[in-house]
């Protein structure tokens, strides 16, 4: 754990101009203490290079779309690693540096990472499943899937991700292309991280995952409620018991899941004698 970076990251992600790749890095520094997120922003410079060499520098956002996709997808091989979606190691920004594999959100933020760097507007769209690319300041953006070799979308596209994504129960609108705050961002990576976490029996890293999350300005009650559950199966006793408190104080009497919480910090005190 890291009270500097932890700092950083919960003043970061109130700005309107956070970069997400700054913010997601800074999460890593909990998997990787002695990750170096200033050098490693430098690593997304170099990355950079060989496009701004190539003449692309405030590029129109049809011409970055096209150049991204071939770049990052064609040249460098970033794509979706659905054979391992659920890996951790697909949640954490600097492996993906490494392997060119990751979640959608996690390459969503290499390619707006390399587009801002180039000069031209670019941004995370949360759609409800899968996170893409917006480039542009028009309605509706230049869209692009970094999951999938940088592919490009169109509005109809994007409807039919939502409608796939939710099983019919959203219908697309146009907002729904509209930027991703960074503290939406950052949460949507870590919820990720405390599942895969979770799934893969690391309840330590997934500890982190949801003490960051409560270092956000869109923190939950029920990320009081996860934290209790972890810490209860660290054997923490004393903060899980707190933990579950927290959520029964900020949640009403028909919050799902109270009687729950309240025998749990019942149970959690007990454990303490």
């Amino acid at each position: 754990m890291s009270t500097a970076s932890r700092e950083r990251l919960r003043r970061l992600v109130r700005r309107s101009d956070a970069d997400p790749a700054e913010a997601a890095l800074l999460c890593c520094v909990e998997a990787e203490p002695t990750l170096d997120v200033d050098a490693t922003l430098l690593r997304l410079d170099a990355l950079t290079d060989p496009l701004r060499v190539r003449g692309y520098a405030r590029s129109s956002p049809d011409v970055a779309a096209a150049a991204l996709a071939d770049y990052l997808a064609g040249e460098q091989g970033f794509t979706g690693d659905p054979a391992t979606f659920h890996d951790p190691d697909n949640g954490l920004l600097h492996r993906v540096l490494e392997t060119k594999r990751g979640l959608p959100i996690t390459l969503a933020i290499v390619y707006v990472a390399i587009a801002r760097r180039l000069e031209t507007p670019a941004f995370l769209v949360n759609l409800p499943g899968h996170v893409v690319v917006g480039l542009g300041n028009d309605t509706p953006p230049v869209l692009l899937d970094p999951f999938h070799g940088g592919a490009r979308l169109d509005e109809d596209d994007a409807a039919a991700r939502v409608e796939a994504n939710t099983g019919g129960r959203l219908a697309y609108r146009r907002s729904m292309l509209r930027p991703a705050p960074a503290a939406m961002v950052v949460r949507r990576l870590l919820n990720n991280l405390t599942r895969d976490f979770s799934q893969a029996d690391r309840p330590h890293d997934a500890l982190w995952s949801v003490e960051l999350r409560l270092l956000l300005p869109n923190r939950h009650p029920d990320d009081h409620r996860e934290l209790g559950a972890l810490l209860n199966r660290l054997g923490r006793f004393d903060t899980a018991a707190e933990a579950f408190e927290t959520y029964l104080e900020l949640t009403s009497d028909e919050a799902p899941g109270r009687e729950e919480a309240r025998r749990a910090a019942i149970e959690a005190r007990a454990r303490m004698n």
